[in-house]
């Protein structure tokens, strides 16, 4: 015959508890007095100490005081949102779409130029190496997930601004301004249709300015100077028919300009001179004899005027 003292415990499928009394936490319910001899399942058992509950029944001031494994395990919880309070004041998230642009930038200058002092510290260096560093360390970045603006787009890049100015032709990806390493011409496809999206003009094409405010740029393709091939006719193909879509669609075309630099550095320094829209397209004999294509842009007013 079962004591009839196990019946002053909680059984939860008994019909006068209460719900809130159903859903109570053992461990901070009332505790079972280490001297008591008869258990739930109402059998004898040995008194031990090691059944000292977490939280005991006295009272100060009407609150049950927290023992000290309850009170310790509090002051460390206070202890790591103290310290992640302080490195968030470090580790903010950048937002600022300009910041963004910087950090990647400043980033990238600082892993070139420790590429370049590794590599001219080996014994073997050549000075045409070096331009395999600069793709080098723009995909360890792109690997890393370090660019920025990584959606092609047509218009403004957030973060840039008309006149600044960037070193290499490498940072131009990775920021997101131009993403063709070699080419000059870059586009998205829309649809079923590719448009232009930017373009780099440089004097290894024959593009010129007309005035301050119209750009004469050269199709790409079929340029000795551009690589080691012979001059061939320019085909009305990838980077080529996207202008010319461009020019059908009435979508503007960002356009960066390239410039020397100094003669101790030897490299082109790259502006971004704004948003064009392409006003004109013609096929002519170009410098070598062959045909290309004669781009004519229209600088969109309302924007910086480029100084240089």
């Amino acid at each position: 015959m079962r004591d009839k003292s196990a019946s002053k415990f909680i059984k939860p499928n008994a019909p006068n508890s209460s719900a809130k009394d159903m859903h109570k936490v053992p461990s901070f319910g009332r505790s079972i007095s280490a001297s008591s001899i008869v258990s739930v399942l109402g059998k004898k058992r040995k008194p031990m100490e090691e059944c000292k509950p977490l939280v005991s029944d006295e009272k100060w001031d009407g609150a049950s005081k927290r023992t000290s494994m309850s009170y310790t395990y509090k002051q460390s919880e206070d202890v790591v949102n103290q310290k992640l309070r302080v490195w968030s004041k470090y580790f903010k998230p950048i937002v600022s779409p300009r910041k963004k642009v910087e950090a990647a930038l400043n980033l990238f200058r600082e892993l070139l130029s420790k590429r370049m002092r590794e590599m001219k510290a080996e014994s073997d260096f050549k000075s045409g190496a070096t331009r395999a560093a600069y793709m080098e360390v723009a995909k360890d970045l792109q690997w890393e997930r370090k660019w920025v603006n990584i959606d092609k787009r047509i218009g403004p890049v957030p973060g840039i601004e008309v006149g600044d100015k960037f070193e290499c032709a490498t940072e131009l990806n990775v920021i997101g301004l131009h993403r063709q390493f070699q080419r000059g011409i870059d586009y998205v496809m829309k649809g079923k249709q590719k448009l232009a999206t930017s373009i780099v003009a440089t004097g290894r094409y024959a593009n010129y300015m007309r005035s301050p405010e119209v750009l004469v740029y050269i199709g790409q393709g079929g340029n000795p100077r551009a690589g080691k091939s012979e001059p061939k006719d320019q085909k009305l193909e990838r980077g080529n028919l996207a202008l010319k879509n461009s020019l059908e669609a009435g979508t503007p075309v960002r356009v960066i300009r390239g410039f020397e630099g100094s003669k101790a550095s030897k490299n082109m320094i790259y502006i971004y001179d704004g948003l064009y829209v392409v006003d004109k397209f013609t096929q002519g004999r170009g410098e070598f004899g062959k045909l290309v294509f004669e781009f004519e842009l229209i600088r969109i007013p309302g924007q910086p005027k480029l100084t240089i």
